[in-house]
């Protein structure tokens, strides 16, 4: 009876043992395999940042929601770098023999390193179900706003600059000390849509901003205004140039700004729903292709003249005789002209009936293509949760079996197995979307195929498996050679016949 209280002493402090070994660990490769993600995919849109003059608060928001939107991504490659590292360190320090050791098996070792994965797993999909839709329509919608904006204003020397509505500005040369002074100035003025009719030409001005980049001003020295207008009540153009010494000119910059979209506009996506929310669009698009399906033979019925042949066995053989007597009469009394025109009603009708098949075979290939997008895009929010447990069942035991922590084999691991997890998961959607396999079995392929990698490599550390282990090979290969060479010496000692 004394036994049951160090049996639970120690259990607890495996727990503990094992939990202090994993969490920490899991933080830092959850937050740098995400810093990892995020930079790979913000340096995708690197051109649409490229002089924008964004500011710091749009670069903050833009990092804060993609790193919401790749959350999803980074767990289940952080939780296998993190239970590798965590079981490769305890085996790297002969814990988990010591453990072993004392009588406790490697399943109840992984219980609580298991505990957290479960939980993670729950929190990935309640995370991927209603906070990710969020972070979706927040991440891109701001980024087309962004992609939307025009540059910053910069003028380029002997250009155009044509950014600001109904104004085309043109300047020789900057001033080479600083920007803010130009020479040879030219401004096409478009207000009154009358074309090249209104122009500004002067030697020297002076460019800068006010009230918070929100207005252009122009000072400009030594110039002349032409312009050309219709003269009251007259059809004859009349010209004027106006002389300046200095003139100042202020434009507005609000086309500069960045406009907010309506982000109703892309709330129909698929990845800003949950999976209520896609179940019934879903449901929506397979109601649409029933649709089309089911009225196409009643459609095409009224264009053909001569009825089926399974509608003639409702009638007598008597009268199936007449017909046949009525159309070889009608057949001895046809003209040229009119055999031409019954070719050319069937003619007409063939082809409506080929547009008609055309336009739904076309209506029920997307219809039938998009309820696979939605249903996809649903069986994903718990695959790539599960994904979690899947990355843990294969981390934990390969981490006993490799016995070496640190971020060398781990990394190289973990990358391999995400790789395989992530081509596989590609390559089943792409299968999925085109309707060469199911939906749930282009889904589920990726998790299954970790599962059994997760099997084979738990059985092989209750094995105590060498199975990275290269001297374990040398050994392998060194049988095999020496029963090789037995077989060779046998043969050659056999007397020739």
């Amino acid at each position: 009876m004394q036994l049951e209280p160090n049996i639970m002493l120690r259990f607890t402090k495996v727990d503990k043992l094992v939990s202090k070994a994993f969490y920490g660990i899991f933080l830092l490769s959850y937050a740098v395999v995400l810093f990892i993600l995020l930079t790979f995919v913000m340096s995708q849109y690197f051109e649409d940042f490229v002089g924008k003059d964004l500011g710091w608060e749009v670069f903050a928001q833009l990092f804060f929601y993609f790193g919401l939107v790749l959350t999803p991504q980074a767990l289940p490659l952080a939780v296998l770098l993190a239970s590798l590292m965590a079981f490769g360190n305890l085996g790297e320090n002969s814990e988990i023999t010591a453990v072993k050791a004392a009588g406790i098996p490697l399943t109840r070792l992984m219980l609580p390193m298991g505990v957290y994965a479960l939980l993670i797993t729950v929190g990935a999909f309640l995370f991927n179900n209603h906070f990710a839709p969020y972070a979706n329509l927040k991440a891109y919608s701001l980024m087309y706003d962004v992609r939307q904006k025009k540059p910053a204003l910069e003028f380029k020397e002997g250009g155009f600059y044509t950014d600001l509505p109904d104004y085309r500005i043109r300047i020789e040369r900057k001033s080479r000390s600083t920007d803010s002074i130009v020479y040879g100035v030219m401004i096409y003025d478009h207000t009154k849509q009358r074309g090249n009719t209104d122009v500004i030409l002067a030697d020297t001005g002076k460019i800068y901003t006010i009230m918070d980049n929100n207005f252009l001003v122009m000072e400009l020295w030594n110039g002349n205004r032409f312009a050309e207008y219709f003269g009251q009540n007259t059809d004859r153009k009349e010209f004027v140039r106006d002389h300046f010494q200095k003139a100042k000119f202020v434009f507005s910059l609000a086309a500069l700004g960045m406009q907010k979209t309506d982000e109703e506009l892309f709330l129909s996506h698929k990845i800003m729903k949950n999976v209520s929310e896609l179940e019934v669009v879903a449901d929506s698009l397979n109601n649409e292709l029933q649709r089309y399906q089911m009225p196409l033979f009643n459609d095409l019925k009224p264009y053909y003249d001569y009825q089926f042949n399974a509608d003639r066995a409702k009638y007598p053989a008597n009268e199936q005789d007449s017909v046949s007597t009525d159309f070889m009469q009608w057949k001895d009394s046809v003209t040229r002209s009119d055999v031409d025109l019954l070719f050319e009603r069937a003619l007409t009708k063939t082809r409506n009936i080929e547009s008609l098949a055309t336009i739904a075979q076309e209506r029920i290939s997307y219809y039938d293509k998009e309820e696979r997008n939605f249903r996809l895009e649903q069986h994903h929010r718990f695959t790539m949760s599960v994904a979690c447990l899947m990355m843990f069942l294969i981390g934990a035991p390969l981490g006993a079996i490799i016995k070496r922590g640190g971020l060398g084999v781990p990394v190289l691991v973990s990358i391999i197995f995400f790789i395989i997890f992530y081509v596989i998961n590609i390559s089943g959607s792409h299968y999925a979307k085109e309707g060469v396999t199911s939906v749930i079995t282009g889904a589920w392929i990726a998790d299954v195929v970790l599962l059994l990698f997760g099997i084979w490599f738990f059985r092989q550390a209750q094995k105590d498996s060498r199975l990275f282990d290269a001297d374990a090979y040398l050994v392998w290969f060194g049988r095999i050679k020496s029963k090789w060479q037995q077989v060779l010496s046998k043969r050659l000692r056999q007397p020739s016949r």
